[in-house]
């Protein structure tokens, strides 16, 4: 019988601390936790709640973001 190798699924979301660290090595942007906390809670950047009440940002959306140029609106 052949053996199947599985792969692990692209990571669809970020948490905070994951997408902080995105933006420092994909944007080169040197951004807080809290400064992340405030562009979500003022629709500056693409997220979304989880059930459990944690943010989420779509990776996809949020390289979308980045690529539009609507990050220079979302600094501040």
């Amino acid at each position: 019988m052949e053996s199947t190798l599985l792969t692990r699924p692209e990571k669809k979301f970020f948490s905070t601390p994951e997408l902080v660290t995105f933006l420092h090595d994909y944007a080169g942007m040197t951004v807080s936790k809290s400064t992340v906390f405030k562009w979500s809670m003022l629709g500056k950047i693409p997220c979304q709640k989880a059930p459990n009440g944690r943010l989420l940002f779509p990776v996809d959306k949020v390289q979308q973001w980045i690529e539009s140029g609507s990050v220079e609106q979302g600094e501040g």
